[in-house]
Parts: C-alpha cells; structure tokens; sequence
C-alpha cells in the first residue's frame, strides 16, 4: 500500500489542477482505510479515495467512522476476493463471508465449490 500510496503522489504532484486524482486499493487497509484516506486527502496526495468492495460488506463505513471515529470489526471487508471471484463464474457480486443475505442465497454454495476446486 505504501508503494500505491506514493504512485499516486506523484502522479497527483505532476497532474495539471483540473484533474481529478483518486486513489484505490484502500479496502486493504481495512481498519485503518479512514484514518489514511484522510491523511492522503489532507496532505493533498490525492483527491479522492475510491472504495469498491469495502462498501459491499460495510457500505455505512464511513459515516460510523466519522460519527464514532472508530469502525466495527465485523463489518470490515478482510479482501477474501468473493465479491470479485463470484461474477468471474457467472454469479452475483457481493460480500458472500460478511452478509447474511449472500450467505442465504444458493450461490454461496457454488462459489464454495468454484473455489475448492480452484485449491483457493
């Protein structure tokens, strides 16, 4: 992350003003995603942080990080790579570990089953 962090750096330091510049792979942050975002936002490393499947499992994330200046545990996205692994085969995107409603669904099963037969 220290490496993405500081390619956006420089990207953003050498970017004409008018151009946006968001910063990504923060859900591999996990805990500790609001406290950099903010610091990167702040220094003006980057413009905006993109979140992708962090706000599958956590999609109050943010608000709960600033309204409590803390995140529940539970909640945080540990990158187990369903959300992406699942539409590679055909299946819905979602967070399969972390959400009860795809945990339900009949896909958990098959991606369970995709990815014991890929040794994952």
């Amino acid at each position: 992350m220290a490496r993405q962090i500081q390619v956006v750096r420089e990207i953003k330091a050498r970017a004409p003003e008018s151009l946006a510049i968001v910063g990504t792979a923060y859900s591999y942050l996990q805990e500790y995603l609001p406290h950099v975002a903010q610091h990167t936002i702040r220094n003006n490393w980057t413009d905006l942080v993109g979140l992708g499947r962090m706000v599958l499992s956590y999609p109050n994330m943010l608000a709960e990080a600033v309204a409590k200046g803390a995140l529940t545990a539970k909640s945080i996205c540990r990158t187990f790579s369903d959300c992406t692994t699942a539409p590679r085969n055909g299946m819905i995107s979602g967070c399969y570990p972390l959400d009860k409603y795809y945990t339900a669904k009949p896909e958990f099963q098959k991606l369970k089953e995709v990815k014991k037969a890929a040794g994952a």
